[in-house]
């Protein structure tokens, strides 16, 4: 568990430092294929259901959304934020 803990924070640490990938896991004396390794497998842990809070758009083309699992929903305008809410409970 201790390993995650550790490869959690490096990708935050990662996401927030502005730098590549390549850059970060040099700097820190990581292997790129590890950081990837590991962010793939906390992605994957992450608790479903859980929602971004984001800044709506104004669209009147076509959306498409690619889920996590891989599922895809088309829209032909954004849909409102509480429609997508109940759609993916």
């Amino acid at each position: 568990m201790e390993q995650r803990e550790t490869m959690q924070a490096h990708i935050a640490a990662c996401k927030g430092s502005g730098q590549t990938v390549a850059a970060y896991c040099s700097s820190h004396q990581l292997k790129p294929h590890q950081y990837y390794y590991w962010q793939k497998r906390v992605q994957v842990q992450q608790a479903p259901g859980k929602f971004l809070s984001i800044t709506p758009l104004v669209s009147n083309t076509p959306v498409l959304l690619t889920l996590i699992n891989g599922n895809r929903i088309s829209f032909e305008t954004l849909p409102p934020l509480a429609y997508l809410q109940q759609l993916l409970k």
